[in-house]
């Protein structure tokens, strides 16, 4: 557990309250409808209830190091600016690995964490979160406050890029935009906040760009690559889908996926999976928080996997896993999202709402849904990680009713 200091986060409170006020003005100034502070405020909110989470919940995790590593490079930063730098720009030492990390490691008693002296995972997104720190003064929850700041407006940032992409229901941007796992899970201080937005941007750039000065899109996949590179060929992938959505480009597009998976994506998920249960590595497993599949790292063992995935990452936790109040709530999560899914998936079809790309989306959030759960071995995680795979799912379903309501309309004869 990390030890906070009261003035320091009432300071960061107020910070986080004065970006707030400028984003607001700003929105204002061009004209935003009014939902969006909304959205924003829910996001803050939902990234402090994240940050005590882990704080007084867990008492570890990714977004205490997030906050800690930042604190420990703003220190060197604002004391030894020479040692900062180094930090900072540790690709162009060429014995860091050997020599350097004992530099960050050092004082461990100063800044109140211990790494197991091991490098910080993503030290990129790390090194950026330096910036919302300082923003923040400093303070834990103005961090995780800022952090949903940022992440929200990014998501209104990829909602006006799909406007111009494609047509879907109102209600789908709900989902978007306060569905629990995308609401509380990415608007911490973890690189989902950022990547997530990201990538849905970078996938709507894709379909839609019409001109080499429009470069945003391009930016945001170089952010998801830097951040995130597993979730690039996600958005590149929709994209094209979209903006090719021919019978033979969606099959060279599933034989290359299918191959990928048979003899990369497979393997890479089996030797994930039994690293993060490895007893010697972690010695004390939550068992309540922890499932398990039985599979091979073979080309063909892999689709056993992948049906189990898709299994517990559609409908898990399921009944016989919940064994604390947590997993209950990820279980009922996905309960109501799945049968949401299936309503309006089935109401789509029933008015021939489904075209080839629509298809394609949903079948390819299946598929990242089951490769996610036969990665990841805790239910925590899967809440968190299976909206990479939900997302496409959505856009396929919201993109079909839309254009079954539409049909239906032109059957009746109304505009």
């Amino acid at each position: 557990m990390v030890v906070l200091d009261p003035l320091r986060e009432l300071f960061g409170f107020g910070l986080v309250g004065a970006w707030l006020g400028y984003t607001a003005y700003w929105l204002e100034w061009h004209r935003k409808p009014f939902w969006v502070y909304a959205v924003l405020v829910a996001r803050i909110f939902a990234a402090w209830a994240f940050g005590w989470l882990y704080a007084r919940y867990y008492c570890f995790g990714d977004t205490l190091k997030v906050y800690l590593t930042a604190g420990r490079l703003s220190y060197y930063l604002w004391h030894e600016p020479g040692v900062a730098l180094a930090l900072f720009f540790k690709e162009f030492s060429y014995n860091w690995e050997k020599v350097g990390w004992q530099v960050f490691f050092q004082d461990i008693e100063l800044f109140g964490y211990d790494y197991e002296w091991s490098e910080p995972s993503n030290y990129i997104f790390y090194r950026l979160a330096v910036l919302p720190y300082v923003a923040a003064g400093g303070s834990y929850y103005g961090l995780q406050g800022l952090m949903g700041l940022i992440g929200g407006l990014l998501t209104y940032a990829a909602y006006r890029r799909w406007e111009t992409v494609i047509s879907l229901p109102r209600y789908f941007w709900v989902f978007l935009f306060l569905w629990p796992s995308v609401a509380f899970w990415f608007s911490g201080a973890l690189r989902d906040t950022l990547v997530f937005p990201l990538m849905l941007y970078g996938a709507a750039w894709v379909a839609s760009v019409r001109h080499w000065r429009d470069i945003g899109g391009g930016l945001a996949l170089v952010a998801v690559l830097l951040l995130r590179p597993e979730s690039m060929p996600l958005a590149i992938g929709v994209g094209l889908f979209l903006r090719f959505p021919s019978w033979w480009a969606i099959s060279v597009g599933s034989v290359v996926g299918v191959l990928a998976f048979m003899y990369w994506v497979g393997p890479w998920a089996y030797r994930y999976r039994a690293e993060a249960l490895a007893p010697v590595l972690h010695p004390e497993l939550p068992e309540a928080s922890v499932f398990y599949l039985d599979f091979k790292p073979t080309p063909w063992g892999v689709w056993k996997g992948l049906g189990g995935g898709i299994v517990y990452g559609l409908l898990g936790p399921l009944p016989w896993h919940i064994q604390k109040l947590l997993v209950a709530v990820y279980a009922l999560e996905a309960w109501v999202g799945a049968g949401l899914m299936a309503y309006w998936g089935l109401w789509a079809w029933w008015r021939g709402g489904w075209k080839r790309s629509y298809v394609a989306l949903l079948l390819l959030g299946v598929i990242v849904v089951g490769g996610v759960a036969m990665a990841v071995p805790y239910w925590g995680t899967l809440a968190r990680q299976r909206v990479y795979g939900l997302c496409w799912m959505a856009l396929g379903i919201a993109a079909a009713v839309q254009e079954g309501t539409q049909r239906a309309q032109n059957r009746l004869g109304q505009p």
